[in-house]
């Protein structure tokens, strides 16, 4: 990650903390950044999902409204109005779904040697300081990039409230047409 990091540890006395520490850290970090690509992936499949619910829905009215069964009269006026409607909200829907499992930042668990492994990190140092400045720079790095993707996250959370309130409406809107349709057809 060559831009600025989020986070920065404020130990001030990084080298009186026991290695053990830092392994327990770097442990538990890892965990969470576990936990956050899992909801990342949670919402990249539920955005899948209703898109595979919008396809078929759409799918669907398609073919009713070009079946033989479906025809446009007088009395489908309110109909007619509510498939206005849908276009423009499928459109929006389609956005946010497009927003949803568009391919996002990707955070990796591990981090690449040469951003952990570099001389500057050890000029100066024991062995056994060397050992506790990587171990915290990596403990800085996996926490920041927890911070980052959390932040994509929520956003993506949001989006996909949002997305499944339109979803419902859509829906809604979808059966009220097909039963309004019916009803007038008898």
């Amino acid at each position: 990650m060559d831009d600025q990091l989020l986070w920065e540890s404020d130990v001030v006395d990084w080298e009186k903390i026991g290695v053990d520490a830092y392994k327990f850290v770097i442990e538990q970090a890892k965990e969470r950044l576990a936990e956050v690509i899992k909801e990342s992936h949670a919402v990249t499949k539920s955005g899948m999902t209703i898109l595979l619910c919008y396809i078929a829905t759409l799918s669907g009215l398609s073919g009713y409204v070009f079946s033989e069964k479906f025809s446009i009269t007088h009395e489908t006026d309110l109909t007619i109005i509510l498939a206005i409607l849908i276009a423009p909200l499928s459109i929006y829907a389609f956005s946010l779904l497009f927003k949803l499992i568009y391919p996002r930042d990707v955070f990796f668990k591990g981090s690449p040697p040469k951003e952990i492994l570099f001389k500057e990190i050890f000029e100066g140092m024991t062995e056994q300081e060397g050992l506790k400045n990587i171990l915290l720079n990596e403990i800085e790095r996996i926490q920041d990039k927890i911070e980052k993707l959390g932040k994509s996250n929520k956003k993506r959370f949001s989006q996909y409230r949002r997305t499944l309130k339109i979803s419902l409406f859509f829906i809604a809107i979808v059966i009220f047409i097909i039963v309004q349709t019916v009803y007038n057809q008898s």
